[in-house]
């Protein structure tokens, strides 16, 4: 929430949600984002993720997932906060 821009896809509620976060940070492609971020040492896939149909629904060419397991850190998820406010800068 405190990343401008960033748009998340999927359940409200963190209890409905999981690890996985798909997302859109403004009208950055999601490839562009993703390479970004992998120049940043942050892993994040971009595409369809096997859900082309929910995206044609949403109005969105692709997004960026994120995924976290309980070996994720919290500087891991400050590492890609920051990420997305570089690429968002980048892009700006």
């Amino acid at each position: 929430g405190e990343v401008k821009g960033l748009r998340l896809y999927g359940p409200e509620e963190l209890e409905q949600r999981g690890g996985v976060l798909s997302f859109t940070l403004g009208e950055i492609h999601p490839h562009d984002v993703a390479q970004v971020l992998d120049e940043e040492g942050i892993a994040v896939r971009a595409g369809h993720h096997c859900t082309m149909p929910l995206h044609r629904r949403l109005g969105v060419q692709a997004t960026t997932r994120a995924s976290f397991s309980v070996y994720s850190t919290v500087e891991e998820v400050d590492a890609l906060a920051a990420g997305l406010d570089k690429t968002a800068r980048f892009f700006a």
